[in-house]
């Protein structure tokens, strides 16, 4: 399941025999994480997408979780629940990467 979650826009493009990409799947995602900002700015509570924001979940300073939205934004932004020894595993090694990719955001953001 972890190779083709990874590997899943691969899979598409596979698909389509090379006549075209993935990237409706992260249009749809978008586009549903903007109906849930607006949902929690007009007033709707326990509206709880997962979303890539600021927090201390992990020792990145960015980390994509389950957060709570509100009117103003992100109320709270939730833990990672319980893990196995499998996903501690690639937590631990997805973190330098991220770290890594967080710095580049941050300097070309700077710019």
């Amino acid at each position: 399941m972890t190779h083709r979650i990874q590997f899943g826009g691969d899979e598409v493009v596979k698909a389509k025999d090379g006549a075209g990409s993935a990237t409706l799947s992260m249009a749809y995602a978008g586009a549903d994480f903007a109906t849930s900002l607006m949902r929690a700015m007009a007033g709707e509570k326990g509206v709880e997408p997962c979303a890539f924001v600021s927090s201390n979940v992990t020792e990145a300073a960015y980390f994509a979780t389950k957060v709570t939205l509100g009117p103003e934004g992100a109320e709270k932004v939730h833990g990672l629940g319980t893990l196995t020894d499998y996903e501690k595993k690639k937590l631990e090694e997805l973190l330098p990467e991220l770290q890594g990719s967080i710095k580049k955001g941050i300097e070309f953001g700077s710019k």
